[in-house]
């Protein structure tokens, strides 16, 4: 959700946030004629660790914050934008052999504290 969106959606909600159904309205009216794409820190996480490479969470919502505001809006966000981000900037730790084990085995994500 661009800054501009969460700003405008904030203002609209912000009289309504006590009165739940209004502003559960007030949301759908809003949201009636866009979509809206979600990228997490979740799926950060899961490309650098395909790339054998564990994040912080405060790199993984850089990461996010970062493509946001540099992303071009007929192309959209794409998987190999995150790679690349990462690669690029050359963000995180390499995984441990235990590590990519348990990811490929497992699908278990690995988050460096």
């Amino acid at each position: 959700m661009s800054n501009d969106i969460n700003e405008d959606l904030m203002r609209k909600l912000r009289s309504a946030l006590k009165d739940n159904p209004r502003a559960i309205n007030i949301l759908k009216r809003y949201l009636s004629d866009k979509v809206l794409i979600v990228w997490r820190t979740e799926d950060v996480h899961r490309a650098a660790n395909e790339m054998e490479v564990a994040l912080t969470e405060r790199e993984a919502m850089t990461v996010l914050e970062t493509l946001q505001r540099q992303h071009n809006p007929q192309l959209g966000l794409r998987w190999e934008d995150i790679t690349g981000h990462i690669e690029a900037y050359v963000l995180g730790r390499k995984l441990t052999r235990r590590e990519v084990s348990q990811f490929v085995k497992s699908n278990k994500l690995t988050i460096q504290r």
